[in-house]
């Protein structure tokens, strides 16, 4: 229900969105579109939101990548590449919008 509530925000701030149930469904979406920005949970159902970003950054060297998650980045370790844009749960919808728009633009900041 919270990855509708972000889709359908996103959406409305004009941003096209493939949504994903799982790691699974997401790789596939991946290994067959272009996409500009990942957003995903780090602790996802299927599998592990780390892990599809390091598969997808290897298939798509130039896509930019937010986490979220309940944990601090801190908890994740290296696991989180530096690159990588990180919201912190529970965020507000206007920090999601502004963090895609930023990693879409190539300025993402942690």
């Amino acid at each position: 229900m919270i990855g509708e509530i972000a889709a359908e925000a996103l959406e409305e701030a004009g941003f096209a969105v493939f949504s994903a149930a799982s790691a699974e469904e997401a790789a596939v979406i991946l290994a067959h579109e272009a996409v500009d920005v990942l957003f995903t949970d780090i602790n996802l159902g299927g599998g592990d939101g780390c892990d599809l970003a390091n598969k997808a950054l290897e298939a798509q060297p130039s896509l930019s990548v937010v986490f979220a998650s309940g944990r601090s980045r801190r908890c994740h370790g290296n696991r989180v590449p530096t690159e990588a844009a990180f919201l912190a749960k529970p965020y507000r919808l206007s920090d999601m919008i502004s963090e895609v728009d930023r990693a879409v633009r190539g300025t993402a900041y942690q």
